[in-house]
C-alpha cells in the first residue's frame, strides 16, 4: 500500500517537472504583461505570456526571416516594452574595391559594417557611422590607423559669482583672482586610409589645479526658469559647454553616479560642481550633475542631448550655470 502511494507521488513529481520543462521550452510563463509590437508599419498592443522576443513573435503569428531582428526597448520583456521588428534589407559593403552584398536589419551604417565582419577597432565606414541603413545602399569601408601624441593644455579657471544684495545691480567685488591650471593630454590621432579623421582620448593627467575666480555680484538671488517658476540659487558659474550622447564613452550609458545617461543629466568637474548638484542652464533647462569626464576639468560642462543632430546644433558655447538651492 505504502509503495503504491510512493509511486503515485513520484509520478506526480515527474509529470510536474515535464510540464515545467515544456513551458520553459515554449518560452512562456504564467505571468502576463502588456507590450506593444511595431511590425511592418503596424503597431499593436497585446497581452502576452512570452518571456523572450522569439516567443512573442510566435504567439502573434509574426514570421521572422533569417536576418530579421527584434529590438526591445527594455533589456527583457516586461510590462510596457516596445518590440520593434526590423526587416533585413540588402546592402553592399565595399572595401578596397572588393564588394559583397549582405542582408542586414541593423539600424546604423556602423552596425552593418560590424555585422559584415569588420571590427570597429580596425575598420569603419566613410561618412557618418550613425547614418540609418537604407535598402540597396553601398557602404564604403576604410582601414583605421592610430598615432599616439601628447599635448599640454590649459585648464581655464572657473568663474564663481555669488549674489550679494549689499551691492548695486551690475557691481561686483572680486574675492579671489582666477588662475588657470595645466593638464597633459594623451590622445590617438585616428586616420581612415591615411587621412586624419579625429582624435581618441587615452588619458588626461592634471599637472596643476586651476583656482576659480570668486566674486560677489550685485544681482537678485532668484532666476526665472523656462517653466516660469522662480528658484533661488546660491552661485552662478560662467562655463564652456559641449554636448554628448548617452551612447558616447563605453556605450553603456551609465553615469559616474550609476544612473542612466539622459537629457537633463550633465558631466562636470566634481572639484567645481559636486556630483548630485541640481543646476539650471538657460537654453537647456534644469539638470543634475551625475557624470564626469577625463576632459571635463575646471570651467567645463558636458550636456547630455537626445540625438546626434541636437549635439551638432549645440556645438560648443559659453553658458551660465546656476547652482540651485
Amino acid at each position: 500500500m505504502g509503495k503504491r502511494i510512493s509511486r503515485r507521488i513520484t509520478s506526480m513529481y515527474v509529470t510536474l517537472i515535464v510540464l515545467l520543462v515544456a513551458v520553459s521550452l515554449a518560452g512562456f510563463v504564467d505571468r502576463g504583461k502588456s507590450v506593444t509590437i511595431d511590425a511592418d508599419g503596424h503597431a499593436q498592443t497585446v497581452y502576452t505570456h512570452a518571456v523572450n522576443a522569439k516567443a512573442l513573435m510566435r504567439e502573434n503569428n509574426i514570421t521572422l526571416g533569417p536576418d530579421d531582428e527584434v529590438v526591445l526597448s527594455t533589456e527583457k520583456l516586461q510590462d510596457g516594452t516596445l518590440a520593434i521588428v526590423r526587416r533585413a534589407v540588402p546592402v553592399t559593403i565595399e572595401f578596397r574595391n572588393q564588394k559583397k552584398t549582405l542582408a542586414t536589419a541593423k539600424q546604423t551604417v556602423g552596425e552593418a559594417v560590424v555585422q559584415a565582419g569588420y571590427d570597429a577597432e580596425n575598420y569603419r565606414a566613410y561618412g557618418d557611422v550613425k547614418a540609418p541603413v537604407k535598402s540597396g545602399m553601398t557602404i564604403k569601408v576604410g582601414a583605421l590607423s592610430r598615432k599616439e601624441i601628447t599635448e599640454d593644455e590649459v585648464v581655464p579657471f572657473a568663474i564663481e559669482s555669488i549674489p550679494d544684495e549689499t551691492l548695486g545691480q551690475g557691481e561686483e567685488k572680486v574675492l579671489q583672482e582666477g588662475v588657470n591650471g595645466r593638464k597633459t593630454v594623451k590622445t590617438n590621432l585616428v586616420s581612415l586610409d591615411g587621412q586624419v579623421i579625429g582624435k581618441e582620448p587615452i588619458s588626461t593627467t592634471l599637472v596643476t589645479e586651476m583656482q576659480p575666480l570668486i566674486r560677489h555680484v550685485g544681482t537678485k538671488e532668484t532666476v526665472e526658469i523656462n517653466t516660469g517658476t522662480i528658484s533661488k540659487y546660491k552661485a552662478v558659474y560662467t562655463m564652456v559647454a559641449t554636448a554628448y550622447l548617452p551612447t558616447d564613452g563605453d556605450g553603456r550609458g551609465i553615469t559616474k553616479m550609476g544612473t542612466r545617461a539622459r537629457y537633463g543629466e550633465i558631466a562636470v568637474d566634481p572639484n567645481v560642481i559636486p556630483l548630485g548638484t541640481t543646476v539650471y542652464i538657460p537654453g537647456y533647462g534644469v539638470a543634475r550633475a551625475e557624470d564626469t569626464g577625463s576632459d571635463i576639468l575646471g570651467n567645463r560642462v558636458d550636456l547630455c542631448m537626445l540625438d546626434y543632430n541636437q549635439c551638432m546644433q549645440f556645438g560648443r558655447k559659453t553658458v551660465l550655470v546656476y547652482i540651485l538651492e
